[in-house]
């Protein structure tokens, strides 16, 4: 496989440092190296700021189909994007939950009426998601999942816990991989759930 920047690719990498160049400027710039792996609380607000700028200017959500507000790069300009993202030292990304992982989910799986109420807002940055796999007794292992939820009037009824729920207290949504069949085990009767968290029933411990 053949690795070198086409043509193309090369202006492609001159158009994204170019515009980091330029736009890490001021208080963006203050921000360079912040964030990151251990780090996810550091200077939150002022991320999720450089966020929604790069939403102002298409650049998150690269990889998503233009239909759904993506610029629909390749996988080698996507690629492009994130060396020079990290050759400019720019801060970690806060809506990485949304982008990354809920939204291809919804792109691929879901129907047009969730694509349509859940995708904007996760390319705008104006929502905010977490992921609720982990439990006490099902870290790497989700096959081991003990959160219950059940079907009554209508709406789910969810019943666990989950841990290690990365920027919870931030977010406005979670993602929940929860057993919907009674008395399933390991990889059967898993079910994925988008839950709101501004309700009634459900804490957020830090």
């Amino acid at each position: 496989m053949d690795l070198t920047d086409t043509s193309e690719d090369k202006t492609f990498r001159l158009e994204v440092r170019t515009w980091l160049e330029d736009n890490l400027v001021g208080d963006f710039a203050a921000l360079k190296g912040l964030g990151g792996s251990g780090k996810d609380l550091e200077a939150h607000d002022e991320r999720l700021e450089w966020d929604r700028h790069l939403a102002k200017h298409n650049w998150t959500c690269i990889g998503w189909p233009t239909e759904y507000g993506g610029r629909g790069l390749s996988l080698m300009q996507q690629v492009i994007f994130h060396e020079e993202y990290a050759r400019a030292n720019a801060p970690a990304r806060v809506n990485h939950f949304g982008e990354e992982l809920i939204g291809p989910t919804l792109i691929h799986f879901g129907t047009e009426e969730q694509k349509a109420r859940f995708l904007p807002g996760m390319r705008s940055v104006e929502t905010l998601w977490c992921q609720g796999y982990s439990e006490p007794n099902a870290g790497s292992d989700l096959a081991n999942i003990a959160t219950k939820a059940r079907l009554e009037g209508g709406e789910w009824v969810v019943d666990g816990q989950k841990v290690w729920t990365s920027l919870a207290q931030f977010a406005d949504w979670i993602f929940v991989l929860a057993r919907t069949e009674p008395g399933s085990k390991r990889h059967a009767g898993l079910s994925f759930l988008l839950m709101p968290l501004d309700q009634d029933g459900i804490e957020i411990r830090g």
